[in-house]
């Protein structure tokens, strides 16, 4: 399942500003949400070349924030998992 290995991988680290996760779940994980840099409405793959880990901060920045666009393309070029699609 993509959504588990992004979060595993991302070790409880906001893979956007970096910042450990924002509160620990009920099971003791860290809360970080998935998010696809190429929508899956617009026709992005649910793979993990396409998703990052990132606090809800960001989450909503990187769907609603003027600066969007910027935030995901240092993300592509930060983690060398990622693709642009």
């Amino acid at each position: 399942m993509v959504k588990a290995w992004i979060l595993t991988i991302a070790s409880g680290r906001c893979e956007c500003c970096l910042k450990s996760a924002p509160f620990l779940k009920t099971d003791g994980m860290p809360y970080l949400e998935v998010h696809h840099l190429r929508r899956l409405a617009d026709g992005g793959s649910d793979t993990i070349s396409n998703t990052v880990a990132v606090c809800p901060n960001c989450h909503r920045q990187l769907h609603f924030g003027s600066d969007s666009t910027s935030l995901a393309e240092q993300m592509l070029a930060r983690l060398s998992r990622l693709r642009a699609e």
